[in-house]
């Protein structure tokens, strides 16, 4: 493969492109955090109040007699006249219509939330929506499954022409976009996949309005850290668990997503006998111990790149990072510089999981992860690349014929370790195909380490640590992706590192 001596990919923090600007209509309040909207959540989703499928007068007639914080509905066309009602497919008759549903709850405080299971009457119950702006003075939700779930064969709501019809219909809402689901006990897959994240993702990132994500409690157990990560992208992200009663819930799967989540951005819809034996279970849970002292993924420590406008994302969590996109078109760049010693060397060490883009099931030659060490500002250095198929190369971006070649087992996913000792020894890299965290993945029969060294001249200069994806059909988780913590470091932010390093002088060399 053709490897330029260098990529003009700037390493910038990125200002995020969002979907639409929220515009004003005289609504007041339709993206609040109903937590601050609500005081009696006193700051806890476990505490909002849910009326459920109120669609007949009867229930909502209900939901506005109690003590309900948020009222949940479908959305459907009328038979005869294409009117939206509030009717559950495959109903398509109702006793209240949209209008008068809205009319009735902008008389009380109570939230709305709007499913719309048709994308033929999303543009109708917007304009109707927003005829009606200047009554609505509480939280409004838009709901809609646009994403392939687990097991599921039904149809996605269009996830583009819904995102397109609400930001030129009546933006001034919270997104709820799930997945299409369905659940038996011998059902095949049993847990949100890493390519469901992504393929959410894909749509819901560069959207300006806050954003909740309706995952099914059923898999809590398998997937909990996952929704815990889309957590740590943005702080107007949250969960929204529900489940259906036929649903088998491990409530422990529960427990620990509360344990590991932030309380005020998870929300439960549940069934009252899984409801009850979530909070009997909460009683009983013990504390979760996280030791200070583990080193492990800082996002603080990263900046990224990216090009939005073409659909190329870094998802950077709190807990790990997501590269989505083009070849080489979204990368991430450690903020501060790392310098080498002979008495100390600089090492990085992670785990990549290679990640399929929805309806693909095989990578192409070239897919894989890159990591550039005696990087500039641009990527460049050394590369060190791994691919999906088991092809490793530690190379110098100066000279082609500087290299060294393994092969591994091939494997969705690999741990690695990189040492840079600077001039007197050479760069050493190993790479160990490992069953991915989430159970996924094939994980190969040979599961040997390739160790790869070489030795290159060295300027002596401090120098950034990169990541990017190589290839244009797969995408990349990184986990565990722990830079150097001993030695000095150079940065422009000036006064911060010079006070770092001042601290750090009996444990390394100032830069």
């Amino acid at each position: 493969m053709e490897f330029p001596a260098t990529l003009s990919v700037l390493f910038v923090l990125v200002t995020q492109t969002y979907c639409s600007p929220i515009a004003s209509d005289g609504s007041t309040h339709t993206t609040a955090n109903i937590l601050e909207f609500y005081p009696d959540s006193k700051g806890d989703g476990l505490n909002i109040i849910w009326a459920h499928a109120a669609n007949s007068q009867v229930k909502v007639n209900s939901a506005l007699a109690d003590d309900t914080m948020m009222i949940e509905a479908d959305v459907s066309p009328e038979a005869n006249t294409g009117i939206p009602i509030m009717a559950h497919p495959p109903h398509n008759t109702s006793d209240i219509t949209l209008a008068e549903w809205i009319q009735q709850i902008t008389t009380t405080k109570k939230g709305m939330k709007v499913d719309f299971k048709y994308i033929d009457v999303v543009p109708a119950s917007l304009q109707i929506i927003k005829q009606l702006a200047d009554k609505i003075h509480q939280p409004m939700w838009y709901n809609a499954d646009i994403v392939h779930g687990p097991n599921s064969p039904k149809q996605p709501v269009d996830p583009d022409a819904f995102i397109s019809y609400i930001n030129e219909g009546f933006p001034n809402a919270v997104l709820s976009l799930g997945w299409t689901t369905a659940w038996s006990s011998d059902a095949e897959i049993q847990l949100y996949t890493w390519t469901m994240i992504f393929d959410m993702l894909n749509y819901t990132f560069p959207c300006s309005q806050p954003v909740t994500y309706p995952v099914r409690a059923v898999w809590a157990s398998t997937s909990w850290d996952k929704w815990v990560w889309m957590l740590g992208l943005r702080d107007d992200f949250s969960i929204s668990v529900w489940s259906s009663s036929n649903d088998d819930v491990d409530i422990g799967g529960l427990v620990t997503l509360r344990q590991y989540g932030d309380i005020a951005r998870i929300y439960y819809d549940l069934p009252d006998s899984q409801m009850n034996d979530f909070k009997d279970a909460l009683q009983n849970a013990p504390d979760v111990i996280i030791e200070p002292d583990t080193p492990r993924w800082d996002k603080a420590l990263w900046e990224s790149t990216d090009s939005v406008e073409n659909g190329d994302y870094v998802f950077l969590s709190t807990k790990g990072v997501g590269i989505f996109g083009g070849h080489r078109r979204a990368s991430i760049r450690s903020k501060q510089q790392y310098k080498p010693m002979p008495d100390e060397a600089i090492s990085i060490s992670g785990r990549v999981q290679f990640v399929f883009r929805a309806g693909q099931s095989t990578y192409e030659v070239n897919d894989g992860v890159e990591i550039y060490i005696r990087s500039s500002d641009i990527i460049d250095g050394v590369r060190i690349y791994i691919g999906s198929n088991g092809d490793m190369r530690l190379e110098s971006a100066l000279s082609e014929t500087e290299s060294a070649t393994g092969q591994l087992g091939p494997s969705d996913c690999y741990s690695f370790e990189v040492s840079d000792s600077g001039d007197d020894t050479a760069i050493v890299v190993n790479v160990t195909p490992v069953k991915c965290s989430d159970g996924t993945g094939v994980l190969p029969v040979n599961t040997d380490p390739v160790v790869l060294s070489l030795q290159l001249p060295y300027a002596n200069d401090a120098f950034y640590i990169s990541i990017t994806k190589s290839g244009d059909n797969i995408d990349v988780l990184l986990e565990d992706v722990i830079l150097p913590s001993s030695s000095c470091l150079s940065s422009i932010n000036t006064m911060t590192i010079i006070v770092m390093c001042l601290f750090a002088m009996g444990q390394g060399s100032i830069v």
